[in-house]
């Protein structure tokens, strides 16, 4: 990066909206730049942050000529805190960009069919799970780009019970007893909450007695403390409950997952007895649904935590006989499926963000006659679609879930059906 070029401001025409929610602009030199907090059409003023060879990166430091798409954001931290980056717009506006972004990616795909969409069913207060940072007592998330706190007294986003308990915590954490936490994350559904805290095991008791008195708490975990294991439904249909557990991972937003569970569900198709990989499993997300649904489901989870949680829920909901876990990297389960000379009909995966680059082909030696591909990462999906669109399998359907409303993330569903010889 040259320095002399960095924190520059320019003067910029934003031309469309990049996947993510940055604003998409050309600088004088022809190189594409990158503008947080700015939107198609707009004319801002934008301080250079960070420059490489071919693009530059910057943020929206003055607006000169406003898109009508423009929402004042609610939250007075935002641009300041982290967590929220596409506030900015509109609600509907933020699906219809995220939609397209997904279809951009997808283009080349052949038939690939109009995506079914789904926002969020709350666009505020929709967040079940996040992490407050905590330093020399006070209670925040880090700032854009930086390990500063930003304190926080409320956040929009975050579930009711969240925001309940979030005053009496921050006078908690700023006594003595408070003073080895690095972190607290927030579990909560309705005005339940489970705290996990990220501190040593030298907590005082009576001070934990105290987290444990504040609103709607159930349970602490840190240290020596441990919540009951009991979690909190995020999934319930007949003869099936799903819960999330505090100190491990679930998705954030429980009522777009319940979408992001059905749509799966719908581009599986009936199970009746037949079989279904599940790879990247967690703690079952996908694989008990489907599951339910009359698949037998062999579920590949690298984290053993996960895989603990998934054999206890598989146990609750008596499936032992329709789910088999097991605890492994997703490449060597299907080197060792395909050695084996095992086969299924259904593969369902949901790689992080960088995809499932470089397994296409050990998903392929095992001839599912469909997959279903769950990616937060359009790009991501596109590279590993094409792989699978070059082997004969051509897209069933595609759903897009708003997962995280208020930000540039959003959740895609494609599914792909073998094409059979001669069709």
């Amino acid at each position: 990066m040259e320095e002399t070029r960095a924190r520059q401001l320019v003067e910029l025409e934003i031309g469309d909206l990049a996947a993510g929610g940055r604003g998409l602009a050309r600088a004088g030199d022809g190189r594409v730049v990158f503008v947080a907090g700015a939107l198609a059409g707009e004319k801002v003023l934008t301080r250079i942050n960070r420059e490489r060879r071919d693009y530059l990166e910057a943020e929206a430091v003055e607006i000169l000529a406003a898109s009508p798409q423009r929402v004042q954001p609610p939250c007075p931290l935002y641009g300041r805190c982290g967590g929220c980056d596409f506030m900015h717009l509109g609600y509907p506006e933020q699906v219809r960009a995220k939609t397209a972004w997904v279809s951009r990616a997808l283009r080349k795909l052949p038939g690939l069919p109009q995506p079914v969409i789904m926002p969020s069913p709350a666009a505020w207060g929709w967040r079940n799970r996040l992490r407050f940072q905590v330093d020399a007592g006070r209670l925040g998330f880090f700032a854009r780009a930086s390990h500063d706190l930003v304190q926080v007294e409320r956040c929009p986003v975050a579930a009711p019970a969240v925001n309940l308990l979030l005053p009496g915590l921050a006078v908690l954490l700023a006594e003595p007893g408070g003073k080895a936490v690095a972190w607290v994350e927030v579990l909560a559904e309705g005005e339940e909450a489970y705290l996990t805290l990220g501190a040593g095991e030298g907590l005082d008791e009576a001070w934990l007695a105290s987290l444990e008195a504040l609103p709607g708490v159930l349970g602490v975990s840190g240290g020596k403390a441990q919540a009951r294991p009991y979690g909190l439904v995020y999934y319930q249909r007949p003869g099936l409950v799903l819960r999330a557990y505090p100190g491990q991972f679930s998705q954030v937003n429980f009522a777009a997952n319940r979408l992001l569970i059905e749509a799966v569900l719908t581009l599986a198709g009936p199970g009746q007895g037949h079989s279904a990989l599940d790879l990247y499993a967690g703690s079952g997300n996908f694989s008990l649904p489907l599951a339910a649904a009359g698949w037998r489901v062999l579920a590949v989870e690298g984290e053993h935590r996960a895989v603990r949680a998934a054999r206890r829920l598989i146990k609750a909901n008596a499936l032992g006989e329709a789910v088999e876990t097991t605890q492994g990297e997703a490449g060597q389960a299907l080197a060792e499926l395909a050695r084996a000379g095992q086969g299924f009909n259904l593969v369902v995966l949901d790689p992080p963000r960088t995809g499932a680059k470089g397994l296409m082909e050990g998903l392929l030696k095992l001839e599912p006659e469909r997959v279903v591909y769950v990616s937060c990462h359009p790009a991501a999906l596109a590279r590993d679609a094409a792989e699978l669109a070059e082997a004969g399998y051509r897209p069933l359907g595609l759903t897009v879930v708003d997962m995280f409303p208020h930000t540039g993330h959003v959740e895609a569903v494609l599914g792909l059906q073998r094409r059979q010889p001669g069709a």
